[in-house]
């Protein structure tokens, strides 16, 4: 924390020193994880979310930000199992973070729609945003 905030101190001035030289430092070119907000730059360039290799860096390096952020996404019964599958189970958790509450309102939605019992068209009762979130057109 302390050296990201000397490099954008150095960022500034260097850039009212040369204003024309407008390079940033590394420190601006951190990969995060969207879910977790952790360093993913240790990972293949392609990846969007905190993978295996970059939780089981974060067991090897940083053993506090592993049990303060990751750990704590195992459940009780998984605890016990072997180092690589608490890996799989704590990434699989991570992506399912993002996902799930965009699946899960569109299978809803849909529910919703088909219900042949209904008297009524129920699309103008579901809120907009829920509609936004499950990626719905609201035509």
């Amino acid at each position: 924390m302390e050296n990201n905030l000397f490099t954008k101190v150095y960022d500034f001035f260097n850039h009212m020193i040369h204003p024309s030289d407008i390079k940033l430092s590394k420190a601006e070119k951190i990969k995060r994880c969207p879910v977790t907000g952790l360093d993913i730059s240790m990972q293949p360039k392609h990846t969007k979310f905190i993978s295996t290799s970059g939780i089981k860096w974060y067991y090897k390096n940083e053993r506090e930000i592993y049990h303060q952020f990751l750990g704590i996404r195992l459940t009780d019964s998984s605890r016990n199992k072997d180092v690589n599958t608490r890996f799989q189970l704590i990434a699989h958790s991570i992506r399912n973070a993002e996902s799930n509450p965009r699946n899960n309102a569109r299978r809803s939605i849909q529910k919703l729609l088909s219900d042949k019992s209904s008297l009524f068209n129920n699309f103008q009762l579901i809120d907009k945003k829920k509609l936004r979130e499950a990626g719905i057109d609201q035509a």
